[in-house]
């Protein structure tokens, strides 16, 4: 596999940053919006508040701009504001808003975030805030973050925490939640026997799977019981649908965030590496690409984050730096 690297020189530093067909969009500045080949359009419009990311939906119709470290979002539609969302206030300085958008194919647009408590999941109509998944259940004690669904919407990703505190994710079925909204208080955990590990990111990959980076590997008669994967951090593939990992291999480098390319992996902390799944090791990377440290949803401690946006359906990503964005993607050979 080889790649293709675009440079968009910028003569403003990118707050945000969203893929958008085959443009990237600064929500956060307005809107302004960067083609691969240079031209620039400019905001029409200034949201009055110190938002600093944003995620949209995959026709481009839905946006929302949040403040990570805050309580506050705004969702757009098609740049108009619809209305503001929030979420609690619990330990909201510590770790990363929970709100993700999927357009179905059923043409009809869903919000998933935390408006209430931050145990508990909802799934809304975007158009209308019809919230779908009203319940009387109790809620686990869950920090649901970095909500992420698959590209079909078939399922919910939710890469928290618990409290003490220990990264973990869990999957939701959508279909299921909007028949029986109990069942996003019935997380499907990750089938693990009798192992722990801890789920420090998480992202979808070919085909509903998942692919996790895990630590705390233990377990006789497990996955986990390779000598190899003791005391290591490891990238796992996970299939949701048949509850059953599929590989498992050690890093020597902790990965971070997580974009998925086929049998690969593009790790972001500190700069892009692209690891094969099947052995772990980096086959390649950028380390002149500065992308942040994040490595859980926890992250108060760290400096400000650079603007990441991730395709994994066009097989590439975009990072902004003070002077331009870099655009690497991937092409198969």
């Amino acid at each position: 596999m080889r790649t293709e690297r675009i440079v968009i020189p910028t003569s403003f530093a990118p707050k945000s940053l969203l893929w958008c067909g085959d443009a990237l969009v600064d929500w956060v500045s307005g809107g302004r919006c960067y083609a691969l080949d240079g031209r620039i359009t400019e905001p029409h419009i200034r949201y009055a508040y110190r938002f600093d990311s944003a995620v949209m939906s995959q026709d481009g119709r839905y946006a929302v701009l949040y403040e990570k470290l805050g309580t506050k979002g705004l969702l757009l539609r098609e740049g108009e504001v619809l209305r503001e969302l929030n979420r609690s206030f619990y330990h909201a300085d510590a770790y990363e808003y929970p709100i993700a958008l999927v357009t179905l194919p059923s043409g009809r647009t869903l919000l998933a975030h935390c408006p209430d408590e931050y145990c508990r999941l909802e799934l809304e109509d975007a158009e209308t805030g019809e919230r779908l998944t009203r319940r009387d259940s109790n809620s686990p004690d869950i920090f649901h973050s970095r909500l992420q669904f698959s590209r079909d919407g078939r399922y919910l990703l939710s890469a928290g925490w618990l409290w003490h505190p220990v990264d973990v994710a869990h999957v939701y079925d959508v279909a299921l939640a909007l028949e029986q909204p109990q069942s996003l208080d019935e997380p499907r955990n990750i089938e693990l026997g009798e192992s722990f590990i801890e789920v420090h990111a998480a992202a979808f990959g070919e085909r509903d799977t998942l692919v996790l980076e895990c630590s705390g590997l233990d377990g006789e008669g497990t996955p986990f019981a390779d000598e190899r994967l003791q005391d290591s951090v490891c990238l796992a593939v996970y299939s949701p649908a048949e509850r059953r990992f599929l590989s498992i291999a050690p890093v020597e480098q902790f990965p971070g965030t997580l974009l998925v390319v086929g049998g690969y992996a593009v790790g972001f902390n500190e700069h892009p590496k692209l690891f094969e799944l099947a052995t772990g090791r980096v086959v390649e990377q950028w380390p002149e690409l500065n992308t942040g440290r994040q490595g859980s949803s926890i992250i108060r401690h760290l400096p400000p984050l650079p603007p990441l946006a991730l395709d994994p359906a066009g097989r590439r990503f975009a990072v902004a730096t003070d002077k331009s964005i870099e655009v690497v993607r991937f092409i198969s050979e």
